[in-house]
């Protein structure tokens, strides 16, 4: 049999061939047949094979006496010593070791023997299992199962020297069960299974280059240099570079540009998922651990690195059981083994921290978020492989994008890898929008007709149809010649970079990930912000002076003014009810922000007392609600780019006022979780009704009363409303407001061209859903205006007023048919009521009645031809 192949045999799978081979010779039998390789794994104790037949009972010492009263039958004329493999047993190993291939293992155990000796279809195997009263198929389920979810690697791989008595037909002259070639070469086949070599050559092609991280990598360099608890372990947050620094000083290694001590040495990546998977046998992890441990012992040249460490608390462990860390804890302590760790902070604290025996064995070094100019430098040394990688070019037009908007607009990660992220989907996205390459989909197609007709082939030898199998790797050689081709096609296209990404298109994915609109980062909108007073004006009346004084504030955060580490804009709304502070907030969403969903509204009697603050933060860890949804801080998370309305501020309790100051100071908030929740890209709107008094009209009321009679002189209300303000908020709390804005009180001439507003509203609404077109005289709207003004409500009865008015009489005309599609309405007055007036008739709809409102006031509907 090959070498090779034999070198993959586990100890286990050794000892029951050798163990058949005793059999053999005890009962003078000149063959090993499929009965002896049976009953030698089934003594073979620990051994995969032996177990699943233990447990389905099969009794050796019944199968051992059968084979002897089946011997005496058929005795042998000359003494046996060294009895072969039989054709049927022959036939069972190699089934095995295709097994083994099938499911990509590299081994052969136990459990591929017994596989193979239930496919050779033996008689006397069929009649023993039948005899003990064991179902086959049962059997070979069970085996499959195992096989599928079985690991990898063997039981606990041992140097098995030569010594206890071999199998000489098995191995010809050479030591029996020696050591394979490749764990003579290796010496570790456990950490050449669960670890990748990243100080391999061919696993460095692959690692992107490490930038600016020296002094991280000169700081790990003196821990592994220690002689005792020589195992430094990365804290930093996600995505500032640890595993990088990892490859940093793997790479440095691989180039010899270490001290000598570091000389030659191999940096291992341990697969902590890959050893714990497939440990279905109580024992089996932990044995895998101490092989692992007493391996880098033995080598003192390696060391492990273990990404994400906190999962070795814990790992591995079930009832009665060692996890991983309590095993690795002896070999750390002693110096035994060097290991470097890399993991975050929080889970640092969580995890390592809660264990001192543990965390003692490890040399903490802290990996801050590069700058913006360093994280600049690093995109610029990732820049080609970028380029090759997806055929685009990227101008450091698009590199310094990505780290400034990466940092302004994604606060809840960190640099590199949030510009980097940006940079590679700008450049996806540009690869894509090229359209379809034919060469590179030609190259896919052959590729994947490739890999059938491997699979065919290697089914084909598995059938021991090699006619069939030896066709198909012909078919094989010709694919692989074609996709080579196409391959280096593909490749000589992609020098050719046409497409380039710029600012522009970084901006666009942000835009796409935040909701942040894109041309308030292109400052595209500039003319815009300039005409945002008149816009605004269109729909809130009688505000001058607040609109003007809110579009500068706005103006000059958008132009950059701002300060970078507050919100873009802070102001305290003030003046009667019905004024337009909430109107002018919604307008604020849809002109500045361009979404009026945008506006995150909070209702401030909600937090008259202090222990709803947990409303707007969560609750602390231990109460009802923790990590449930908060009303503040999940909401702004999904959407940093908002304006968040605090309604009626001054009925919130002093902590919500509290809590208001780090927002408008800092602008941040740290929610109960622990997570920082940005502010600096939203607008904080505050309203409040303090000092709301000082600022009523006194006098009749009437249109000939004029627009000035009872106005207060402004310089004297605002001092009044000054010290309102005073006495209702701390002075620490006024201080951080950027602008706090008055709001006058509406005047009848206010009310005239606010009804106005609401009636061409009304218009839009009945021309879109019933082809009516409304309009009103100027002596309708005064009537309406006069009903509507109460110094009180400000604007608010306006709405009522309309209600009563002119949408009841039009819902009557409407369901009655007396209006129909293509009518223009009018609204007059004759002094006392609202009449509404048709100025042409559609043919389909009846004649005009009078329709009165249901108030106490007339409306009169008639109709002119």
């Amino acid at each position: 049999m090959n070498t090779e192949i034999l070198n993959k045999f586990t100890v286990h799978l050794k000892n029951t061939l050798a163990k058949s081979h005793s059999l053999a010779v005890e009962l003078s039998s000149a063959n090993i047949h499929p009965e002896h390789l049976l009953l030698a794994m089934v003594l073979q104790r620990g051994s995969m094979g032996g177990e699943i037949l233990r447990q389905n009972e099969l009794n050796a010492e019944e199968l051992r006496q059968m084979l002897v009263a089946v011997n005496q039958f058929t005795p042998s004329d000359e003494p046996v010593t060294s009895p072969r493999l039989s054709a049927e047993a022959k036939r069972a190993v190699e089934k095995a070791v295709m097994n083994a291939n099938s499911h990509q293992h590299r081994y052969v155990g136990t459990e591929h023997l017994l596989f193979g000796l239930l496919e050779i279809s033996s008689p006397v195997i069929f009649a023993i299992l039948s005899d003990q009263e064991i179902d086959s198929s049962t059997l070979l389920d069970q085996i499959n199962t195992t096989l599928n979810s079985t690991s990898r690697f063997p039981e606990i791989t041992e140097t098995f020297e030569s010594g206890k008595a071999p199998i000489r037909e098995v191995q010809t002259k050479e030591k029996p069960a020696a050591v394979g070639l490749e764990m003579q070469e290796q010496k570790t086949p456990a950490l050449e299974f669960f670890t990748v070599d990243l100080t391999d050559p061919e696993v460095q092609r692959g690692i992107d280059p490490v930038i600016g991280r020296d002094q991280e990598i000169e700081r790990m360099i003196q821990v592994l240099c220690r002689r005792n608890k020589n195992n430094p372990v990365l804290l930093g947050e996600p995505g500032v570079g640890k595993t990088a620094i990892i490859e940093g000083l793997a790479k440095k290694i691989f180039e010899g540009d270490v001290p000598e001590i570091l000389a030659n040495k191999r940096i291992l990546s341990l697969d902590l998922g890959l050893m714990v998977a497939g440990t279905i046998y109580r024992g089996e992890f932990e044995g895998r651990i101490k092989q692992m441990t007493e391996e880098m012992k033995a080598n003192p040249d390696l060391i492990l690195f273990i990404d994400e460490l906190h999962n070795i608390m814990g790992a591995g462990s079930t009832n009665g059981s060692m996890d991983a860390a309590n095993l690795l804890k002896p070999a750390l302590a002693r110096g035994q083994m060097r290991c470097i760790g890399a993991t975050t902070i929080a889970e640092y604290k969580k995890h390592i921290e809660s264990d001192g025996a543990l965390e003692r064995r490890f040399q903490s070094i802290s990996v801050d978020q590069p700058s913006t100019d360093a994280t600049k430098q690093i995109l610029r040394g990732l820049r080609s492989r970028y380029e090759k990688h997806h055929g685009v070019a990227i101008t450091d037009e698009a590199i310094d994008a990505s780290v400034e908007l990466s940092e302004r607009y994604l606060t809840d990660r960190f640099l590199p890898d949030k510009a980097i992220d940006l940079i590679d989907e700008a450049a996806a996205r540009a690869r894509v929008s090229q359209g379809g390459d034919s060469i590179r989909l030609k190259a896919v197609r052959v590729e994947s007709e490739l890999e059938k007709v491997r699979q065919h082939k290697d089914g084909a030898v598995q059938g021991e149809n090699f006619i069939e199998a030896l066709k198909l790797k012909g078919e094989e050689e010709k694919l692989v010649q074609e996709l080579k081709k196409l391959t280096s096609s593909t490749k000589s296209k992609s020098k050719k970079l046409t497409t380039k990404i710029g600012r522009k298109d970084i901006a666009e994915i942000v835009s796409q990930a935040t909701g942040v609109p894109l041309h308030d980062m292109l400052t595209e909108e500039k003319a815009r912000l300039l005409g945002l007073e008149d816009r605004l004006s269109k729909r809130i009346v009688g505000q001058e002076d607040a609109v003007s004084a809110v579009s500068e504030m706005i103006r000059r955060a958008k132009a950059g003014m701002a300060h970078p580490d507050r919100p873009l804009a802070s102001f305290m709304f003030l003046g009667p009810s019905g004024v337009g502070k909430t109107e002018l907030t919604k307008l604020l969403a849809e002109e500045v922000l361009h979404d009026p969903d945008a506006l995150v509204r909070i209702d401030m009697s909600e937090f008259s007392e202090g222990f709803n603050m947990s409303k707007l933060v969560g609750a602390p860890a231990g109460y009802v609600g923790y990590r449930e949804g908060t009303k503040l801080t999940d909401l702004v998370k999904r959407k940093p780019h908002s304006l968040v309305l605090f309604d009626e501020i001054e009925k919130a309790h002093p902590d919500v006022h509290n809590l208001l100051l780090q927002i408008l100071e800092d602008g941040h908030i740290t929610d109960a979780t622990g997570r920082k929740i940005n502010f600096k890209n939203t607008i904080i709107v505050m309203t409040s009704n303090v000092g709301a008094g000082e600022l009523k009209i006194e006098g009749s009321i009437g249109f000939s009363s004029g627009e000035k009679v009872g106005e207060p002189d402004v310089e004297e209300a605002r001092s009044a409303i000054t010290g309102e303000l005073e006495r209702a908020f701390r002075p620490e709390f006024l201080n951080r407001i950027d602008r706090v804005v008055m709001f006058r009180p509406l005047s009848q001439s206010d009310l005239k061209k606010i009804v106005a507003l609401q009636i061409n509203d009304l218009s839009d609404r009945l021309s879109t859903d019933y082809g009516l077109k409304l309009t009103a005289d100027e002596q309708a709207l005064e009537l309406l205006a006069e009903r509507s003004y109460n110094p009180l409500y400000g604007a608010r009865p306006v709405r009522r007023q309309i209600q009563e008015l002119v949408e009841s009489p039009l819902a009557k005309g409407v369901l009655s048919d007396d209006f129909g599609r293509g009518d223009n309405l009018r609204l007059e007055s004759n002094g006392q009521e609202i009449v509404i007036k048709k100025l042409r008739q559609n043919a389909t709809s009846k004649k005009p009645t009078a329709i009165k409102a249901t108030n106490k006031k007339k409306v009169k509907v008639d109709a002119r031809t």
